[in-house]
């Protein structure tokens, strides 16, 4: 098992957008590459991990087969050590198979960070996937612009048909290949970020889920429902998870339910509706109301969160995020 670790002087994509959900965050990009699409039997050979906060590339390569538990524990410790990872197609891929791998070998998963899946937020709230044959992480490269930034040469098929050419002659120059074609799905994957700015991004994070609460948490918002008189949002908490529970925020009647033995959280916050209108008491939840004098639908302590068919999903979140971060006030207290 070798663990390679290059220095990379590029800085994480910075924005509005993404600062309303990372802000903070300790994020890590990430690709692995695997001996085939079956975790029961196929093998996690290679994993790449990207962290702009230290400046490094960390590649995780398992040599010999027998090697994929050491490298699986050496790559999963960098992997929990994220708040955020950032992956293609990695909510039905690569999270998944890493989950198996470690299930099948001993190894603590463990962490859990929160999956900021590209590919899904493209493929269902951006129009790209019609403007593009297909959603190819490479095709998806070309239209930004960022082919000239790749120099491997071969797919993820290639590399697999290199794996087990390399594991019987030992030939450097397949690693080599290999490492390359991994290194750069992970760099060209970071500067793929920019493509959120062309989609509805606070609609995918509403039915994708989104991380809330202070990164130590590890709070991860899963569902929101917009009932007809709540505001009812599920997630689940971090590994620090804890019993607590409240009926009351402000002069507000909020029901929120922490279990520290599922790691979930339920939080329901009343809502009124008027005339088409549904909208979050903001001033009697007792928080702060500057942050929301932004939106063109808050005014007298009320944000609205819908109108007729128009749901306002930046508003519903920034809403969800305040309501989690102020209930996380009185977590010490409670442990």
């Amino acid at each position: 098992m070798e663990h390679i670790i290059h220095e990379v002087n590029e800085k994480l994509y910075s924005s509005s957008l993404w600062d309303f959900y990372f802000s903070g965050a300790r994020t890590g990009i990430l690709d692995i590459e695997t001996t085939g699409l079956t975790r029961e039997r196929d093998l996690f050979i290679l994993g790449g991990l990207y962290l702009p906060g230290e400046e490094r590339l960390h590649l995780v390569f398992a040599e010999k087969p027998e090697e994929e538990k050491a490298a699986l524990s050496e790559y999963m410790e960098l992997v929990r050590s994220c708040d955020t990872v950032v992956t293609y197609n990695g909510r039905h891929f690569d999270m998944p198979f890493l989950r198996a791998r470690c299930a099948k070998n001993g190894v603590r998963f463990g962490g859990d960070p929160y999956d900021l899946d590209l590919y899904q937020v493209l493929n269902g709230h951006s129009p790209l996937r019609r403007l593009i044959p297909n959603l190819k992480q490479k095709t998806v490269e070309n239209y930004m612009g960022l082919w000239q930034d790749r120099t491997d040469e071969i797919s993820g098929a290639d590399s697999v048909e290199m794996y087990w050419r390399y594991v019987r002659t030992g030939e450097k120059s397949l690693k080599e290949k290999i490492l390359l074609h991994n290194s750069d799905d992970v760099m060209q994957l970071s500067r793929l970020l920019p493509a959120i700015a062309k989609s509805d991004f606070h609609k995918a994070m509403a039915h994708m889920g989104f991380p809330a609460g202070s990164p130590s948490s590890g709070m991860k918002v899963q569902s929101i429902r917009l009932c007809r008189d709540q505001l009812q949002v599920r997630g689940l908490q971090g590994e620090s998870a804890l019993e607590y529970r409240c009926f009351s925020m402000g002069d507000l009647p909020v029901c929120a339910v922490f279990e520290k033995a599922e790691k979930t959280f339920a939080v329901d916050v009343p809502i009124v509706r008027r005339s088409g209108i549904a909208a979050a008491d903001v001033r009697s939840a007792g928080l702060d109301e500057k942050p929301f004098e932004k939106y063109p639908g808050f005014g007298s302590g009320f944000l609205v969160l819908q109108e007729k068919n128009d749901v306002k999903y930046m508003e519903i979140n920034h809403f969800i995020l305040a309501v989690l971060r102020r209930l996380e006030t009185g977590f010490p207290e409670c442990r």
